[in-house]
């Protein structure tokens, strides 16, 4: 609990990551974890040595920007957090997107003896870290999760139309057992790893966060163990590499942070924008070969 109140403490806008870098490698250190930064400030963590590894993602940035010294994170009735800006008397986003999935990351990483975690900068601005990611560090990933979905049953199979994973992980990890079901989900990190030609399973799972992007965000704790309680179920039981070839290269759908400003987004509109998107993209690729024809 100390850890995610601490994340939740550090201000890390797009493009600012500093800070919460700088307490991601503090505890890489602390661990005695082997770790590098590329020069976009992605960081990649490797604990154990051997022929394959599960591997967790998540983003260092947020998109809330504290411009005061009275915030912090709260514990209510110790079952949920939130942000108080105590200068202004008002509620503020936490940054549970996505520093609870740092705080599962930083988890595994105590927890099991041989995980592979990256960090990336800019996820909230179109997925810039992880679209220069070093695509050799997955290389011998067995599967790829990342946490970074708001609610508590969402297991993110597949976003703008593009499939993340194969059927027999699906299966394999069983998501109803830990209350998780296949779901479409919106852009993130996996997403722009699978564009780079990742070739194994990947996912986005939901965990705990409410109200992302607005002043009004929150975890429930009980749903943030929960999700980690999955990773450990999916780290524990799927053994092999789960292969997943990429689908063709396609120009990626825009975010929806690009989509609708740092000032929130609508799930709903941004679901219905995708699909108009995946329709023109066919109508346009069916016009296409019937020309080479």
């Amino acid at each position: 609990m100390e850890k995610l109140m601490a994340l939740y403490n550090i201000s890390s806008p797009s493009g600012k990551e500093g800070k919460i870098a700088g307490f991601i490698i503090g505890e890489l250190r602390r661990m005695g974890i082997p770790f590098r930064q590329d020069r976009y400030g992605n960081i990649y963590a490797v604990k154990g040595n051997r022929e394959s590894y599960p591997c967790v993602v998540a983003h260092m940035d947020e998109v809330h920007r504290r411009k005061t010294g009275s915030y912090a994170a709260h514990l209510v009735a110790d079952s949920m957090i939130v942000g108080y800006d105590h200068k202004r008397k008002r509620m503020t986003g936490i940054g549970a997107d996505d520093k609870n999935g740092i705080w599962i990351c930083l988890k595994c990483l105590e927890d099991f003896k041989a995980v592979k975690c990256a960090f990336f900068v800019q996820e909230e601005v179109g997925c810039i870290g992880s679209g220069h990611a070093d695509m050799s560090f997955f290389s011998d990933c067995r599967f790829v999760i990342q946490c970074d979905r708001k609610g508590s049953g969402d297991m993110v199979i597949q976003i703008n139309g593009m499939r993340l994973c194969s059927n027999e992980f699906i299966s394999a990890v069983d998501p109803r057992k830990y209350g998780y079901k296949p779901a479409q989900g919106l852009a993130t990190d996996v997403a722009a790893l699978k564009r780079n030609g990742l070739e194994v399973s990947c996912v986005n799972l939901s965990c705990g966060y409410y109200e992302p992007h607005t002043d009004n965000e929150y975890t429930v704790l009980a749903d943030l163990c929960k999700c980690y309680r999955f990773v450990r179920h999916i780290i524990c039981c799927h053994k092999e590499t789960s292969t997943h070839i990429p689908e063709t290269e396609r120009k990626p759908f825009p975010g929806y942070y690009e989509l609708f400003g740092p000032a929130g987004y609508s799930e709903k509109d941004y679901i219905r924008l995708s699909k108009e998107y995946r329709s023109e993209f066919t109508k346009t690729s069916k016009t296409s070969h019937k020309n080479k024809l």
